[in-house]
């Protein structure tokens, strides 16, 4: 009976950065554990390179070490996929790096992720390799951004920061469960 109610969940991709400040243990957590109740989960991160979770704390260790030996800790190639993609915070960065050629995939989107406002209070902020922000609009998408914000275009759902986790994941399951 578990197999036939595993099969009968829709799929779901989560996005993860590979950039070297790694990506945020608690938030992916949230995610997951958000997701993993409609979908049956599988991983994607730019060029598919492994995921490597920072802030490790006493409350994601364990999971974090269980998740470390799942089929789905092995990402897929973020450019090859074609599903709804749902990405929050400094995870809209690894949208960043998807290209076919010389073109930004999501080039004439609508979305959002950390504002220029939210990360310049970041101690690394003079480190950080890309600014969301500026990205987008320098590759020809449209970034918008509030406190709490999603942006929903075509198949692709972000959220600006940790806080639009919930909702961002939420919006993700309605319209998988739409189709």
């Amino acid at each position: 009976a578990q197999v036939n109610e595993m099969s009968a969940k829709p799929t779901c991709l989560i996005v993860a950065s590979a950039s070297p400040q790694g990506v945020s243990a608690k938030s992916f957590h949230q995610s997951f554990n958000l997701c993993s109740s409609a979908f049956n989960l599988q991983t994607a991160t730019p060029g598919g390179k492994p995921i490597d979770f920072v802030g490790v704390d006493e409350s994601t260790a364990r999971w974090v070490q269980d998740f470390n030996v799942k089929p789905y800790a092995t990402p897929a190639k973020l450019e090859s996929i074609d599903e709804p993609v749902c990405a929050v915070g400094q995870g809209v960065s690894a949208l960043c790096c998807a290209t076919e050629g010389q073109r930004w995939i999501f080039s004439g989107y609508s979305l959002t992720g950390p504002s220029v406002f939210e990360l310049v209070r970041r101690p690394d902020f003079a480190n950080l390799p890309l600014i969301v922000e500026d990205f987008v609009k320098d590759s020809g998408g449209s970034y918008t951004e509030d406190a709490l914000h999603i942006v929903v275009d075509r198949h692709l759902i972000t959220g600006q920061n940790m806080q639009s986790t919930s909702l961002a994941v939420n919006n993700l399951i309605l319209l998988c469960t739409a189709k």
